[in-house]
Parts: structure tokens; sequence; C-alpha cells
């Protein structure tokens, strides 16, 4: 059979690059500044922002003797879920406390604000139907009560490890409905999904029942 063999293609120049064209014509373009010269060190002091347990710490002796404050959580069943400052609020020129109680007992959440002054004293009280996330303390309460559930005593290994979720109310009508309640799941470390799974009513401190399908 025939060989064929082709010639190389000739070289040839590459196309030129167009010039930019900017219209209408950069003019009167600043010179560069000129660089800056050695800073001069700045006083400042560190700013301690307590935490919430420390001020959770302070305002509840004041709460609890403040008349209005007495007279909304009278005879119910309450928690002190936390506080913060309010010293970046916009609205606000002088910084103040909000502190967040939730009423077991009526399914309500008080908003109690607090001023900054050497004696503070309560400046409002709201309340509404919110639910804000659990407290360090509901959290360790739910997992107690979880702990005492049949199912739970049963069949946890020492090994489980808790997760504690606040659950979405229910319809109005429901039995639970406005109640505080937790979702609380047990399995291994290693595992995403809990083997043990319960409800929690925070208000009455009691297990409502399994909280969901799976291997209960």
């Amino acid at each position: 059979m025939p060989e064929f063999r082709l010639e190389p293609p000739p070289e040839r120049s590459g196309f030129a690059e167009f010039p930019a064209v900017v219209e209408p014509p950069i003019s009167d373009i600043p010179a560069p500044a000129a660089p800056p010269g050695p800073a001069e060190p700045v006083t400042w002091e560190r700013t301690v922002t307590p935490s919430s347990e420390e001020l959770l710490d302070r305002a509840v002796p004041l709460l609890l003797a403040d008349a209005r404050v007495r007279t909304a959580l009278d005879g119910h069943r309450y928690v002190f879920l936390g506080a913060s400052l309010l010293a970046d609020d916009k609205d606000r020129t002088t910084p103040a406390t909000l502190v967040l109680v939730h009423d077991y007992t009526d399914g309500r959440t008080l908003e109690i604000t607090l001023d900054a002054d050497e004696h503070p004293a309560v400046l409002a009280l709201a309340e509404s139907a919110a639910q804000p996330g659990l407290s360090d303390a509901e959290t360790a309460r739910a997992v107690a009560v979880a702990r005492t559930h049949s199912e739970a005593v049963r069949r946890l290994p020492a090994d489980h490890v808790p997760m504690v979720l606040l659950t979405s109310d229910v319809h109005e009508g429901d039995e639970h409905h406005g109640h505080r309640r937790a979702y609380v799941g047990f399995g291994p470390p290693d595992r995403r999904l809990p083997r043990v799974r319960v409800v929690v009513d925070l208000g009455e401190e009691r297990v409502l029942g399994p909280g969901g399908g799976g291997d209960e």
C-alpha cells in the first residue's frame, strides 16, 4: 500500500490585538496619593460584656421584687429563660436588659425590660404566645424526665446520648395546644438517628408518649 505524507501547513502570523478605545476619553485622573505616615497609637479599653447567666442572676431578685412581675407570675409555674443586653438597639438611647420568662400555666412568654441604672427598675412588661428556644435548665430537665419513660428504661444503653429539640405548637383545640414540649431522642454518638424518642411536657414534667416513628 502506498505511503501518504502531508506537508505541514504554512506558518501564519497571529492576528494583532485591537487597542482599547474609551469614549469619551478619560481625563483629569488624580495623581496617586502619598503613602501614609507613621500611625499614632490608639488608646482603648476592653469592654467586658456580662454573659446571659450573669445578667439573669442580677435581674431575677429585682424582678421578683417588682409588683407587676409578681402579679403576672403569682400562682403560676414559670421559668426564667435568659437575659440579654439591648445596648445595640438603634431606637434606644440608653442600654437596657431584656429578660425572657416563660409561663407554663398560661402558655405565654413574658418579655421584661430593665433599665441599666445603678438601681435597675422594670421599664416594660409585654407578653406573647411565641416560644423562645429551650434554656439549658429546660434541656437538662427534659432529658431527666425522658429517662424515666418505660421505653428509655428498658432499651437505653449507657453509651446513648440525648438530643433535645423544642417542638412546634399544635392546632388550637388540641389538648397540648400552648404547652411547652420538648422532643428528646437517645441514640449512639456515631449515629444520626436516635433509637428511642419521646416527647416531654415541660410544664407538667411528664412524658406524653413516643416522639415519632422508627424503632420505638
